[in-house]
């Protein structure tokens, strides 16, 4: 585990359980993910850090939490809420809160199970997919989602996830 990137995962649903070693894993994914994104540039420098929380919640849970922050009343797969806004903020100093990523069981599994895809190739994405949220990329026009989705791609070939799309 590297000393630069801190991720602290709060396991809030025990459906998480059935997933072995479920912690372990979502540390590992955001530390190898982290370093292929922009924020490669801000690990270049060995004495600056990231931080990063995930919270491993149920449907009922990311429910509340999307109906309360987006105002729409359904479970999803995964939301995102990043701490700064990174197009603002140019000089970032050495230590980046990124900000907190909510993942729901029910949701992700039944998704990869209807895609069949692997249950952790699909976690991984959605993880990928977040982490790109947190430092400013987003899918609200359709330019934009391009980017983002050739982002994810190129990404996700280099730990060896096929195209997910």
């Amino acid at each position: 585990m590297t000393k630069q990137i801190d991720i602290d995962v709060a396991l809030k649903s025990k459906k998480w359980l059935a997933i072995k070693n479920i912690e372990k894993f979502i540390v590992e994914i955001c530390e190898s993910l982290i370093p292929l994104t922009e924020l490669n540039k801000h690990l270049k420098k060995k004495s600056n850090r990231l931080e990063l929380s995930v919270c491993l919640s149920s449907d009922a849970q990311i429910k509340k939490i999307n109906h309360e922050f987006r105002n729409k009343n359904k479970a999803t797969n995964v939301l995102s809420f990043p701490f700064l806004d990174f197009k603002l903020n140019k000089n970032l100093g050495p230590n980046i809160f990124l900000g907190d990523i909510v993942l729901a069981f029910e949701t992700i599994n039944k998704e990869a199970v209807l895609a069949k895809k692997n249950f952790h190739d699909h976690l991984t994405h959605l993880v990928l997919h977040s982490l790109l949220h947190l430092i400013g990329h987003d899918h609200e026009k359709i330019a934009d989602a391009k980017i983002m989705e050739d982002l994810e791609i190129k990404i996700l070939k280099k730990i060896g996830i096929k195209n997910p799309y």
